[in-house]
Order: C-alpha cells, then structure tokens, then sequence
C-alpha cells in the first residue's frame, strides 16, 4: 500500500489539530508555516472531509496530496481527483481556483502530472 504526500500552510488551517492525523514530514518557516506531510493511502478516504472542514473560509487557501497515481485538490468546498497520468484534468481544478481569486502560479496545473 502506498502512501500520499502534501504540503499543508498553517494559515490555511482553522482547526489545527488535522495535523496529527498525518506523518509530519518536514517543517518550513518561511512567510509562514507550512508542513510536509504524509498519510497512508488507506486512510485518504476517511481524511479529505475532514481535511476539508479543518480549513478557513477566507481566505481561499488550497491542499494537495498525492501519490504516484492520484492528486487530491482540496478547497474548503470542494474537493478535485485528479489522475495524474491525464495531464488536462489539471485544468477544471485551475480554472477554479483562478474564479476564487487564487494567482494562477500557485495552483496545480499539467506540469503536476506524471
């Protein structure tokens, strides 16, 4: 069984105890503080709601984990899966960050892919 890797931005966060249900990987402090982390492939399921609940309102913030296949997008309403053998798929998720006020050279886009 495999394993998804992400980067999680504190600020991002409202509910900070999500954090325990992941493997910290790495903490960065730079303009902020962010996290690499990890959770089993078994549990990813189970974590994306609740990841997503964890999240703030305002400002429109994003996480992503993925594995060697998938690429999970999550925004505090709504959630992308993404294959990542299919580049363009990249794409719906965005243009939807683009319409939520995100800059487009801090979202997932092709070059994310395989």
């Amino acid at each position: 069984m495999g394993t998804y890797t992400g980067c999680i931005i504190e600020e991002s966060l409202r509910n900070k105890s999500i954090l325990d249900k992941f493997s910290i990987l790495e903490t960065r402090d730079d303009d902020g503080i962010s996290y690499i982390v990890e959770i089993d492939e078994s549990s990813v399921e189970e974590i994306l709601p609740k990841l997503q609940k964890a999240m703030v309102d305002e400002p429109i913030w994003y996480i992503d984990l993925k594995s060697y296949d998938y690429h999970y997008i999550i925004f505090n309403d709504k959630i992308f899966t993404v294959d990542r053998d299919y580049p363009e798929q990249y794409e719906e998720a965005k243009e939807y960050g683009l319409k939520r006020g995100i800059l487009e050279e801090y979202l997932p886009n092709a070059s994310w892919a395989k």
